[in-house]
């Protein structure tokens, strides 16, 4: 299977004037997972609805393998959706469930028994094809479902959430095999999550979205280590950034009674004087090392390889997040001395929240 999935400019207006989706281009590449990102109600899940044909497009262009489908309905489309709900047939077995679709578009039975018992051995539901979903647990089922959408054989398939009913180490185990199968059948792939994590660790590229516009769109590393503004910076990561209003003094950012002695950093030059906004990752603070803030301990929280310790950083409201070896020795209520990489700070416009190169 190959194929592509376009968006070109393409824009979601609901009765209202509410904009869902604005003017939004890409293209999801042949046997590519790209994961579209964002916090609720950010227009991603129209945005999958619009390539599905359960949405209708207000402007722009949609297409599917080279073909415009912007105005055809989902059963011509050549794609196959994998939902948050099961939405499993509770009276059929696991092996009418996989061949339903296939048995109502009237595909021979010798050719639905074929690619049914192919998805069930690459999703290890064969020796589970005899049961009713009831005797399935929460992960047997997602597969069955995935299993539903492989044996159509789409040009592509588009994923909404599939793993945000299922627990956490579940949702872990489930990644794996969702990105194993995708591999497998090289099909491209939209997948639909609010959960960073989950984007990060499963996309070969990663869409940001905030109030239905495209953030950034790019590698997992490449977001991270570039994030292109303020919001970026604080969704993507966890713990999230730190983000801390400075004013730029020479060469030194002073807050809250604190002084960081920043390196040389073109575009800088142009904001002495004035604020900026100064990103560190928790993960880029040690209790060792040049570039030291002084910092009260508010709480520090155990997650037994390491520490996440919250200190007040001497701005009302707002405290830093350090991500630290399990030995870092803080404890609550007393000063630590934390160093910083200073060669992973960031920087940010205060006023347009974009990044400074």
């Amino acid at each position: 299977m190959s194929g592509t999935i376009s968006l070109e400019s393409v824009s979601k207006r609901f009765p209202g004037g509410v904009l869902a989706v604005d003017d939004l281009s890409l293209e999801v590449e042949p046997g590519e997972f790209l994961v579209l990102v964002g916090p609720s109600g950010c227009g991603k899940t129209t945005a999958l609805r619009m390539v599905a044909g359960l949405e209708p497009v207000t402007s722009g262009q949609i297409r599917i393998n080279d073909r415009v489908v912007t105005r055809l309905p989902p059963r011509h489309r050549d794609i196959a959706m994998v939902f948050q709900n099961y939405a499993l047939y509770a009276h059929m077995p696991v092996r009418g469930n996989m061949g339903f679709g296939l048995k109502m578009a009237g595909v021979p039975k010798g050719e639905i028994r074929r690619r049914v018992d192919e998805a069930a051995a690459m999703l290890g539901l064969t020796e589970l094809l005899d049961r009713k979903p009831r005797q399935l647990s929460g992960g047997q089922r997602q597969r069955v479902a995935m299993g539903r959408a492989i044996v159509r054989e789409p040009s592509a398939f588009l994923m909404d959430e599939p793993l945000s009913n299922l627990d956490a180490k579940l949702r872990v185990e489930m990644r794996g095999e969702i990105i194993r199968v995708q591999r497998r059948i090289a099909a491209p792939t939209l997948y639909v999550t609010h959960d960073q994590t989950e984007a990060m660790t499963m996309g070969d590229r990663v869409a940001i979205l905030r109030d239905g516009v495209l953030q950034q769109l790019g590698t997992p590393d490449e977001i991270y280590d570039h994030p292109v503004n303020v919001f970026v910076a604080g969704f993507i990561g966890s713990p999230s950034m730190n983000l801390i209003t400075a004013t730029l003094e020479g060469s030194a950012a002073t807050f809250g009674g604190s002084r960081l002695d920043l390196p040389r950093r073109a575009g800088l030059a142009a904001y002495d004087g004035r604020q900026i906004v100064l990103g560190i990752r928790p993960e880029d603070f040690d209790t060792a090392g040049a570039g030291a803030l002084e910092l009260t301990t508010n709480r520090v929280e155990s997650l037994g390889s390491e520490l996440v310790a919250y200190l007040d950083c001497g701005q009302p409201g707002v405290e830093i997040t350090a991500r630290l070896e399990r030995r870092a020795g803080v404890e609550e209520g007393r000063p630590v001395r934390l160093a910083v990489d200073l060669d992973r700070l960031y920087f940010f416009d205060p006023e347009s929240g974009a990044a400074i190169a």
